[in-house]
């Protein structure tokens, strides 16, 4: 008799087939879950290795930087140990907003590029001696050794002229003479160079007058004030100044009047002073308009002298340097200075002297 089975007891048919399924469900799980992971970690590690490959640069490039640091402060030191500055310590400069002096500059600035510049020795020459060998032409042409008719002149007339270049007087010199143009050519050229001196008289100066008061005020003090340090480079700035902040000279009418007058002044004063060895074969006109002509360019040189950097000046002789019987019918222009003031040790001549017998 078949026995019959207590409830709850499990047949064997249906326990295995539970078991299968419940291993089949967990193999299930498990792939599931493996497969879904899968796509979430690999961002995650690209990102701590990029994390970590930045960390790695950074800390390299810290120690390279330290170490160019370190050899920088070493090369920085000389042999005593003492710290030199570096482009990178020093303090950068700010721009100056003025164009002047400045320390490293010195004394000069952007103003001298202005200011009148030095002319080249030839032209100088040049300009120099034309007026010069005027000069000489003017008597040659116009005067002569004989005597004419012409009334004589009176003594006052003459002594306009006297020279502290000439041996004796003229009113004693020109009556023993042989030579009387020869005396005249040095007495027409010690006139109009000292006319155009900055140390001349104001009142008989043929350059404006601001060129010749301070020079004259100065040349008038000599006697009784010495010079005083560095006063020949003074006024050689001095000079160059005044010749450019003054308006210029040729388009002034006020001193081109003035300067007119003091020509026709000096040309009728030597015209009377010498009527007695004119040469009659010309016209007073003629006389007066050659001379007329000769102390406007003199008076030109003149403004050109005085601007320039360089001390420039006629140099004559005294009639005891010369010898008896001689004398100087035209002077040398020497330079006394070089471009920056400098006294020269000795005088440079730039145009030489005419020595002749009186």
């Amino acid at each position: 008799m078949p026995t019959t089975p207590t409830s709850g007891s499990p047949t064997p048919s249906t326990a295995a087939p539970q078991k299968a399924t419940s291993s089949k469900s967990t193999n299930t799980s498990r792939t599931s879950v493996s497969s879904s992971s899968t796509p979430t970690s690999t961002p995650g590690a690209a990102l701590g290795l990029a994390i970590l490959t930045f960390l790695a640069t950074f800390v390299i490039m810290r120690r390279q930087q330290r170490s160019k640091g370190k050899r920088r402060n070493q090369s920085s030191k000389d042999s005593g140990g003492l710290e030199l500055n570096t482009p990178q310590q020093q303090q950068p400069t700010p721009a100056s907003k003025t164009p002047f002096v400045t320390e490293t500059s010195g004394a000069s600035g952007t103003y001298e590029n202005y200011l009148p510049q030095s002319a080249d020795d030839k032209t100088i020459q040049q300009k120099a001696k034309s007026t010069l060998d005027q000069i000489e032409l003017h008597v040659e042409n116009f005067y002569r050794n004989s005597s004419s008719s012409a009334p004589r002149p009176d003594n006052a007339e003459l002594a306009v002229f006297d020279s502290p270049y000439l041996p004796a007087p003229l009113t004693s010199l020109l009556p023993r003479s042989k030579n009387k143009v020869n005396i005249m050519k040095h007495a027409l050229a010690q006139s109009v160079t000292s006319s155009i001196s900055p140390s001349a008289s104001p009142a008989r100066s043929l350059l404006p007058t601001e060129y010749v008061l301070l020079p004259n005020t100065i040349t008038s003090a000599r006697s009784s004030v010495p010079a005083k340090a560095g006063s020949t480079q003074i006024m050689s700035r001095w000079r160059v100044m005044t010749a450019y902040l003054r308006p210029d000279p040729i388009k002034d009418a006020t001193y081109i009047n003035r300067r007119d007058r003091q020509i026709n002044d000096a040309v009728l004063s030597f015209a009377n002073a010498f009527a007695p060895w004119k040469n009659t074969g010309y016209k007073d006109e003629e006389r007066a308009r050659s001379l007329s002509a000769i102390l406007e360019d003199a008076a030109n040189l003149g403004i050109f002298l005085f601007s320039q950097p360089s001390t420039l000046g006629f140099h004559w002789p005294s009639s005891s340097e010369l010898g008896p019987g001689r004398i100087v019918v035209s002077p040398a222009l020497e330079k006394r200075s070089n471009e920056k003031g400098q006294e020269l040790v000795e005088a440079q001549a730039m145009v030489n002297m005419v020595v002749l017998d009186a």
